[in-house]
């Protein structure tokens, strides 16, 4: 089988201040929704996110699944401190989106406050999604100019590693079980932060590979190549739905299922 990897080429691959910064606003939403809500539903994602992602780091770490150069920290690189690095990059690209995600869908998927907060999250989809990558786009940063094949590239990860795709299934058959077997409020939370998820990844891998941040390569260690159209647009599918929607449905899913966030009634 033909590896299949996943590149960032872009800033998102190296600048690991913004990912402490989005790490940051993770625990202002927790911190926010318990104090609104009475309710540490958040805090269990939160947590229960970071176990499971940082797991699945840990393992491409020591398996060589993702192959990463300098991660810069206040100018600072901090490649030589994976204690550090890991739980960050576990956090702050996939924990934080969760915590995002069914932030407001909780909100949205309410009929007094889904005007409200639909506006806020186009502002945030706007704001975070679009306006950097129409600059960057307009900057000179496009799909023509990526570097295919750059061993020295921001980010390389194996999306066809074993261990990775095991893990990973047995986790989204856990989200998807819970969420056929669970009460119908609960599943329709669920389905809410999964669609929300899904417009989120949708439009910043858009977003990505159109000022030529992202892209999807083949091939061995060496020789990689741009994945052929079919190939680049199903992997991109695969890491919006089955990647981001359906594993980070288990955040919510574990904690439910061992009774510690409610059902909703």
């Amino acid at each position: 089988m033909t590896d299949i990897f996943i590149i960032r080429g872009g800033f998102f691959g190296w600048e690991f201040t913004l990912k402490l910064v989005y790490v940051i606003l993770g625990l202002i939403l927790c911190i926010y929704d318990w104090k609104k809500n009475k309710r540490k539903d958040y805090f269990l994602i939160f947590i229960f996110g970071t176990i499971l992602y940082i797991g699945s780091e840990i393992m491409l770490y020591f398996f060589g699944g993702r192959v990463m150069q300098e991660k810069l920290l206040f100018g600072t690189d901090i490649s030589s401190m994976p204690w550090l690095w890991i739980p960050l990059l576990s956090l702050g690209d996939v924990v934080m989106l969760a915590v995002i995600a069914l932030f407001f869908a909780d909100r949205i998927r309410e009929t007094e406050t889904r005007k409200k907060w639909g506006i806020l999250f186009i502002v945030w989809l706007v704001g975070r999604d679009l306006l950097p990558y129409i600059i960057l786009f307009s900057l000179g940063s496009t799909f023509d100019t990526i570097a295919i094949g750059d061993p020295l590239i921001y980010s390389r990860r194996n999306m066809t590693e074993t261990g990775t795709l095991i893990s990973l299934s047995l986790f989204v058959a856990i989200g998807v079980i819970w969420l056929i077997r669970t009460n119908k409020k609960s599943r329709k939370r669920g389905l809410f932060m999964v669609g929300v998820m899904l417009i989120l990844m949708t439009v910043w891998s858009f977003g990505e590979w159109f000022s030529g941040q992202r892209w999807i390569e083949v091939g061995s260690e060496g020789s990689w190549t741009h994945a052929p159209p079919f190939i680049e647009f199903g992997m991109f599918l695969y890491d919006i739905v089955i990647e981001m929607g359906l594993f980070t449905l288990c955040f919510l899913a574990i904690p439910a299922i061992f009774k510690l966030i409610k059902s909703e009634d």
